[in-house]
């Protein structure tokens, strides 16, 4: 799987060489009357340096642990996301789940009744938990907390959090993994807010539309205002068609490998 991103990247360094200084010999021969002089060299350089901002981008996925086709932890700007996902779950709800539902003695703060939920799939293919006992749906009347069972038999509880009026209500647990309940029952999936990861996103994205304006500028020598039109240009173009293919493939290589190297 990597060798074929490998080859991917490649094929996309020679398509940008070709597009950079085909592109540059056509805009400058009509804007400036005369393409730069140095366009033979400077097409092909403009295009491996950012076939190399690409690829460093694409492996850094690749080499992600947690990352798969659904959980691209370094995306596009117009696609990811701060919150990271449990990796123990796999992109799927827990099987099982817990309510704790406050107590009816005096106080009711404390702990109560527990039941159990099992996920089952509806009409419309959507994982929702089910009580185990009674065959009955969610039932969140007095739940103050939620267990689940990780993978290596441990137990994460989440407390119910305050929730703003006509809001959904949160649970989260004493390391900050948060799990949101909608009408239909909590998500099983808990989430992570992680600041490296959204500062990591806001920099590769600010880097990519940098690193164009910059090879227009300094490399292909366009006027900066130019370099910048042409920059947000090929950003979006790059961004919304191109990037999200080859991030999403980078993430499938990542999940390849995991599951490789834990057989």
């Amino acid at each position: 799987m990597l060798t074929w991103l490998i080859l991917m990247l490649v094929v996309l360094a020679a398509t940008l060489i070709v597009l950079l200084w085909g592109g540059s010999y056509f805009f400058q021969g009509y804007i400036y009357t005369e393409p730069s002089p140095g366009i033979y060299w400077q097409g092909p350089l403009a295009g491996i340096v950012m076939a190399t901002g690409f690829t460093v981008w694409c492996l850094t996925i690749a080499y992600s642990s947690g990352a798969s086709q659904k959980n691209v932890p370094i995306d596009t700007i117009f696609r990811f996301t701060p919150h990271e996902d449990m990796q123990e779950l796999a992109g799927r709800p827990v099987a099982k789940i817990v309510a704790i539902r406050a107590s009816r003695k005096k106080g009711g703060d404390k702990d109560g009744e527990k039941i159990v939920y099992s996920t089952k799939r509806d009409e419309r293919g959507r994982y929702v938990y089910m009580e185990v006992a009674k065959a009955r749906p969610w039932q969140p009347q007095d739940v103050i907390a939620l267990e689940m069972e990780l993978p290596d038999k441990n137990t994460l509880r989440f407390d119910l959090q305050g929730a703003e009026p006509g809001g959904y209500r949160e649970f989260v647990s004493s390391d900050g993994w948060t799990m949101r309940e909608f009408e239909d029952g909590p998500t099983g999936m808990p989430t992570k807010f992680r600041v490296g990861r959204l500062l990591w996103n806001l920099f590769f994205n600010a880097a990519h539309l940098l690193g164009w304006f910059l090879v227009l500028w300094l490399v292909l020598r366009f006027h900066a205002s130019h370099a910048m039109g042409f920059g947000v240009v090929l950003w979006i173009m790059f961004t919304v068609i191109f990037l999200p293919m080859m991030l999403t493939y980078a993430g499938f290589v990542a999940a390849n490998r995991q599951s490789m190297s834990g057989q």
